[in-house]
């Protein structure tokens, strides 16, 4: 039983290195497309990609390890437990507003070329069965030197 604790010990320790080494990725992910560091970025995905696999599979055995233990042997690795899924929630939420900042630009740049060209689609109805044109709508771009 011993043995499988210090197994269990020598997972974990590897899945808190890996969130580490994503968490790192990521924030070198989100300097890169906020500098439009296209091959930085191309770099970092397949970094995130390779560690997301091997934590993946690490977590498959640290699973299998876990349900081999007692609640009362896993006690001293709760706050261990506790940290990673800290790690797991930043890693989350920096993923979801990446996220949201390049839908958001995607869609910026999509209404700028709609409002370039115009008719790049076919026509648009209204409800009532007439054509409708697309509307220019007003953009300000704010710079700072």
């Amino acid at each position: 039983m011993e043995s499988i604790i210090s197994t269990y010990e020598a997972v974990l320790n590897q899945e808190d290195e890996l969130l580490d080494k994503l968490l790192a990725c990521q924030k070198v992910m989100k300097t890169a497309v906020m500098e439009k560091d296209w091959e930085t970025l191309t770099s970092s995905i397949n970094d995130i990609n390779y560690f997301s696999e091997e934590f993946q599979t690490i977590d498959s055995e640290r699973d299998v390890l876990q349900n081999q233990l007692k609640t009362e042997e896993l006690k001293p690795f709760f706050a261990k437990l506790g940290e990673m899924r800290g790690k797991l929630t930043k890693y989350k939420v920096e993923n979801n507003a990446l996220g949201k900042y390049v839908n958001i630009t995607k869609d910026f740049i999509n209404g700028v070329v709609e409002n370039a060209i115009p008719n790049r689609r076919n026509k648009t109805y209204s409800r009532y069965g007439k054509i409708v044109q697309p509307q220019p709508t007003s953009v300000v771009l704010n710079q700072l030197f």
